[in-house]
């Protein structure tokens, strides 16, 4: 009955390691694999990687987020500022800069890089309160990339 009970344990404790490693891989390769062309989303720290064209994007940061609130009526819009990393082989990765001001010479969400544009298609999601800010974990940045 001891020999069963020590089978059980040593089982047990392997099953742990087993789901522990897993949720650590889940956590340390946020990669998702995409066709040039395709329209993808990403969470922060999230990466995209177009293997056809040995590239990469990664979403780094939220450096404003200033976007009228739903609830709430502005008499001007705001903006998100957001930066991703474009990485191509093994050149040095390049940060691009998009922002959603709509003011003319301000809006920016189509960028070139080398020979492929990045186009920003959404942020999410939009500020609902005023004194309610978004944790940078919950910001999803919906991107494409094509060659023009």
């Amino acid at each position: 009955m001891r020999r069963f009970s020590a089978l059980r344990a040593a089982i047990w404790a392997c099953l742990c390691l087993v789901l522990w490693g897993t949720a650590c891989r889940a956590n340390s390769d946020p990669e998702t694999a995409v066709l040039l062309g395709d329209t993808f989303t990403l969470g922060y720290g999230q990466t995209a990687v177009i293997q056809t064209e040995d590239l990469q994007i990664t979403f780094d940061d939220v450096l404003e987020d200033s976007r009228c609130p739903t609830q709430v009526q502005c008499f001007w819009t705001g903006q998100a500022r957001v930066v991703v990393t474009a990485r191509q082989g093994d050149a040095a990765p390049v940060g691009l800069e998009f922002n959603t001001n709509p003011a003319p010479n301000e809006n920016l969400q189509t960028i070139s890089f080398g020979e492929y544009r990045v186009e920003l298609q959404s942020l999410d999601p939009f500020p609902q309160e005023p004194d309610k800010s978004i944790e940078l974990a919950d910001y999803r940045v919906t991107l494409q990339v094509h060659k023009p």
